[in-house]
């Protein structure tokens, strides 16, 4: 017990000791139970003699944690790492002496602190933190005590001796919260993590990356759904970084084309054989330059931009470049279906100069083969997208009657992109895939939900149904733009995929299915969304039938709706949402998720309103409030350090005043006495016992053995007080006058 006591005094090491009791805390939902013997062992290094040797253990102990984890789950593994950081975090904190490793300790626990909440949800993360910032703040003071060598005065219990400790880091903490939340409101957000900005000048792409086969653009055939396993497995690593010079375009231009596909077998999409086949006929059928390219391909071309690309290893052959390439790097050439080819798989990360032209027209010239490729459809499945291509182009015939090819393609997508902005479908990052011969089919007339690429490819499919041709086209899209810098850092997450379709007056042009659904999203306005709310209220239920319950699909979802939203729409009627997770709902909304985005929209309000001015004068109110309640916690404080005698003699004295009879500096408790015994005669009694008692308190000789004759007597005098009239008021007319 004596060690124990000696480990964690009061004051001392508690705070520390709460620190990363809530590390530990908050990652425990990722931390197996074998683990946990592990961790207490590393703390308990903390009885451990001052020695050589118990140095040495530590160090041990920390490499055989890592060995051990490592050859459990791998070298490099999640788990391995975080239970690594964690018991070396503890093997440290028990050797720790000085305010320096101490600070290094709680700066770790901090961290810790923030990876762990990554295992909770919005407002569990942020209460992990909400603990972890007293509790550091804390250790910082005990720290700086024991550096300062200040000793804990003598009397009192241990609870007061705590809460005399605690009262100056609390206050100083209570003074930083109004500046921190103006900060935190008000001071300019950059867009991204700080991850981010680290990647764009110069951290490597490498750490870190996924180097699995998903996603769009990183293998040889593209099964369709299987661009949702980018976003969803690994959407926040890099992949490539472009830096622009001179002008960075807006995102929604940034197309970084990937490769092309052609050959659909109703299972997949197939790239060309001779990419990997026969490299040489494959660069035989491109352009060695990107001159060479434009004077055969294209009739037009703008808005040429010029950048720099560090791209992550994918190792495939081709380099990611904006439609459509103008410069090529060294070493590289551009394909027969325009993408930028490298002579070698790129394995390492590398760095390209290129230009671009972001707008563009093709020349309508187009071989007979590729044609034939571009019309190709597998011998069966998908009927009712074949049935509504020949519909379609036969509407489109009808209506331009006996115009050329191009004008009932141009009236063929136009259908078809009606179709879509009026079906009700729902753009997802994931989503169940349907498979099978007949996927388009359920995605397009079933479940109406879909990533961009399975929207893309669908669209292939109807346009080929149609007898228009059509690739699928893959890659990236869009960007995150690092602020007040000209880099863009494209990650997996933006994997995107879209539709060439050939045109007999403008060549291959690019027709993106996505942008038509996620246009519903911007145009939605809250009168329709509340009109078919009230139309859902009002509507009949339908009759349950639950022999087809299971087999049905589900319902087409809306694109307006948020992620909450339609969780709450789908829970039961008699389940009500609980104020914990409202709370946690609108944390992670205005608090955790507060992008630079978000903060603007916060700052100007709904219409372009005055809202910083409201929430400005909040902070200024709430750093008054706090002001306020710091005084009156000192005066509070202040006074309890008061004898008994003096305290009560005090508040005697303060009552006296409100009665119209305060005390002159100038005058010792008896003359006081006297005085006020003099004008009140009916407190002489009380008055006089009271400044007898608290003058031989005060000046005489034995202190201790009076300080019980002034509360009785002040407790007297207050009594008499209270039974004594209100003090009349100047210019009141007298209740033995007549009233006019």
């Amino acid at each position: 017990m004596k060690a124990i006591a000696a480990a964690f005094p009061m004051t001392r090491r508690w705070p520390s000791a709460a620190l990363l009791g809530v590390a530990l805390a908050a990652h425990a939902p990722a931390l197996p139970l074998f683990a946990w013997p592990a961790l207490l062992a590393a703390a308990a290094g903390r009885f451990l003699p001052p020695r050589r040797w118990a140095a040495a253990l530590r160090a041990a102990a920390a490499l055989g944690v890592y060995f051990a984890a490592a050859l459990a789950w791998g070298w490099f593994a999640d788990d391995t790492l975080r239970l690594s950081l964690l018991a070396a975090l503890l093997l440290k904190w028990g050797e720790a002496e000085s305010a320096g490793e101490e600070g290094l300790v709680i700066a770790a626990a901090l961290v810790a602190v923030a990876i762990g909440g990554l295992n909770w949800s919005d407002g569990w993360a942020l209460a992990w933190v909400a603990l972890a910032l007293p509790a550091a703040l804390l250790a910082l003071e005990a720290a700086a005590a024991r550096a300062r060598e200040r000793e804990t005065r003598p009397g009192g219990g241990s609870l007061r001796r705590a809460a005399l400790a605690l009262a100056p880091p609390l206050r100083h903490l209570a003074l930083s919260l109004p500046l921190a939340g103006a900060l935190f409101v008000f001071f300019p957000r950059i867009p991204g993590p700080l991850w981010d900005i680290g990647l764009s000048f110069g951290l490597p792409l490498a750490v870190g990356i996924d180097q699995s086969p998903q996603g769009l653009g990183v293998a040889g055939t593209l099964t369709p759904g299987q661009g949702q396993g980018g976003a969803a497995m690994s959407g926040a690593t890099p992949a490539l970084v472009g830096e622009f010079r001179n002008w960075v375009p807006p995102t929604s231009l940034l197309y970084w084309r990937g490769p092309v596909f052609y050959d659909f077998d109703g299972q997949r999409w197939n790239l060309d054989s001779d990419i990997a086949s026969n490299g040489r006929r494959f660069m035989s059928q491109g352009w060695r330059s990107a001159r060479a390219f434009a004077r055969e391909r294209l009739a037009q071309a703008a808005q040429e931009v010029r950048y720099t690309i560090r791209l992550s290893p994918h190792r495939a052959t081709w380099l990611y470049a904006l439609d459509l390439p103008s410069a090529l790097p060294s070493e590289a050439f551009i394909g027969p279906d325009w993408q930028v080819v490298s002579h070698t798989p790129v394995e390492r990360e590398m760095t390209y100069d290129l230009a671009s032209w972001l707008e563009w027209t093709d020349r309508p010239e187009i071989s007979d083969s590729l044609r034939e490729r571009a019309l190709a459809l597998p011998e069966g499945g998908n009927p009712r997208l074949r049935r509504l291509g020949v519909e379609l182009r036969e509407r489109a015939a009808a209506e331009t009657g006996k115009g050329g090819e191009g004008s009932v393609a141009d009236a063929v997508v136009r259908a078809a992109l009606t179709r879509l902005a009026e079906g009700a479908y729902t753009l997802r990052e994931t989503f169940d895939a349907p498979r099978g011969a007949d996927a388009f089919d359920a995605f397009w007339f079933d479940t109406r939900a879909g990533n961009a690429e399975f929207f893309a490819g669908a669209f292939v499919y109807l346009m080929r149904a149609a007898g228009v041709p059509a690739r699928l086209a893959t890659g990236y899209r869009g960007g995150k733009l690092m602020a007040l810098t000209n880099y863009v850092v494209v990650k997996r997450s933006h994997a995107h995929a879209w539709t060439e379709i050939w045109d007999e007056a403008r060549g291959w042009r690019r027709v993106d299915p996505a942008d038509i659904v996620a246009l519903q999203k911007r145009v939605e306005t809250a009168a329709p969304a509340r009109e078919r709310a009230e139309a859902a209220e009002t509507a009949p239920a339908p009759r349950e039938d639950k022999k087809n319950a299971a087999a049905r699909p589900p319902p087409a979802g809306d694109f307006a709706e948020s992620t909450p939203t339609m969780r709450a729409r789908l829970k039961p009627e008699d389940e009500e949402t609980s104020w914990l997770e409202a709370a946690s709902a609108w944390i992670g909304q205005w608090i955790v998720r507060l992008d630079a985005e978000r903060q603007l929209e916060l700052l100007a309000g709904k219409g372009g309103g005055l809202a910083w001015v409201w929430l400005l004068f909040a902070a200024v109110c709430a750093a008054a409030a706090v002001a306020a309640i710091g005084v009156g916690l000192a005066r509070w404080r202040e006074a309890l350090r008061l004898p008994p005698a003096q305290r009560a003699w005090r508040s005697v004295c303060a009552m006296l005043a409100r009665q119209g009879l305060p005390r002159a500096a100038s005058e010792c408790p008896r003359q006081y006495a006297r005085r006020v015994a003099g004008e009140r005669p009916e407190l002489a009694a009380g008055a006089l016992a009271l400044g007898e008692a608290y003058g031989l308190w005060r000046y005489g000789r034995t202190p201790e053995e009076n300080s019980a004759s002034v509360a009785r007597a002040a407790r007297y005098l207050k009594n008499l007080i209270q039974a004594m009239p209100p003090p009349a008021r100047k210019n009141a007319p007298s209740s033995e006058e007549p009233r006019p």
